[in-house]
Formats: structure tokens, C-alpha cells, sequence
């Protein structure tokens, strides 16, 4: 430390929680790592509060409007899908005569769905609200658009 240059330099620790930062630091320096501390902070409860929305809107019985295989136009629902998401996490779903229950979790805009016994699975998420969810999959290579309808 510099003898004299007080205005300049100023021991800080700023605590967060179980994190600590300490040392010596210039005002700018200081401001710097206040203004990223709560520009993460901010991000975070964002994308928190994001997750419960789909959360929140996700939850209840659907019903296929359309599953359409890309590379071919074709439309596979055949009034035969279904699924349900409760609050807890948990689903079950029909397609055809497969039945299959497990658990589930929204990340970074993907469903990840793990059946009983199963390895987990992962759709991307294109729209998901109170009335519709589609998600975009891909069997053997070949993407597929599932658009499910929520029953009322």
C-alpha cells in the first residue's frame, strides 16, 4: 500500500452471503464489482422468475393439435397424445398405446423429462402458455414439431 494515497485506494470487502471479496481497491474498481454483483443478482431472479412462469403454465392436461415430421409434411397426432404435468414435477403421457409417467424440469428453454427407468429426454421449448405448448424434437436424426393443446 502506497503511504499517502488515501483518497485513491481504500481496503474494501463487500459481502454477499457466503461470498466475500477483499482487498485493496481503487473507487472505480470498487463500483465496478458493486454494478456486476447486482447486474447478476438481477439476471438471476430474472430467469427464476421466468422458470416459475413455465412452471406455473405448463401444469395441467394437453392434447396434441399437431405433431408434423419436418422432412415429410406428415402430421402423426391422430388424436392420440397426451400428457400431463403436475406441480410436483411429475408427468404421465400417452402416445398410441405407450404409457410412460416419470419426472420433469424446465432449463434454459428445454423440457427434460425422465420416465421411470428411463434415461432422461430433452425437447426444445417454442411456445409454452396457458393455452398452447410446442416443442421441437428429434427422432433418429429427424426433427420433428409437437404442438399440444391444454384441455380445459
Amino acid at each position: 500500500m502506497l503511504k499517502g494515497t488515501r483518497e485513491s485506494f481504500c481496503p474494501t470487502v463487500l459481502r454477499m452471503d457466503k461470498i466475500v471479496f477483499y482487498g485493496q481497491h481503487n473507487k472505480y474498481e470498487t463500483l465496478t464489482i458493486m454494478k456486476k454483483t447486482f447486474l447478476g443478482i438481477f439476471l438471476l431472479l430474472l430467469i427464476s422468475c421466468n422458470n416459475a412462469e413455465q412452471y406455473e403454465n405448463i401444469v395441467g392436461k394437453w392434447k396434441c393439435a399437431s405433431w408434423i415430421i419436418e422432412s415429410s409434411g406428415e402430421d402423426q397426432c391422430k388424436d392420440n397424445v397426451f400428457f400431463e404435468f403436475r406441480k410436483d414435477k411429475t408427468y404421465s403421457s400417452k402416445i398410441g398405446s405407450l404409457e410412460e409417467s416419470g419426472v420433469y424440469q424446465i432449463a434454459d428453454g428445454t423440457l427434460y423429462s425422465t420416465p421411470d427407468s428411463k434415461l432422461e429426454i430433452g425437447v426444445e421449448i417454442t411456445a409454452l402458455n396457458k393455452d398452447t405448448l410446442q416443442f421441437i424434437m428429434s427422432r433418429a436424426g429427424v426433427k420433428e414439431i409437437l404442438t399440444l393443446l391444454h384441455e380445459r
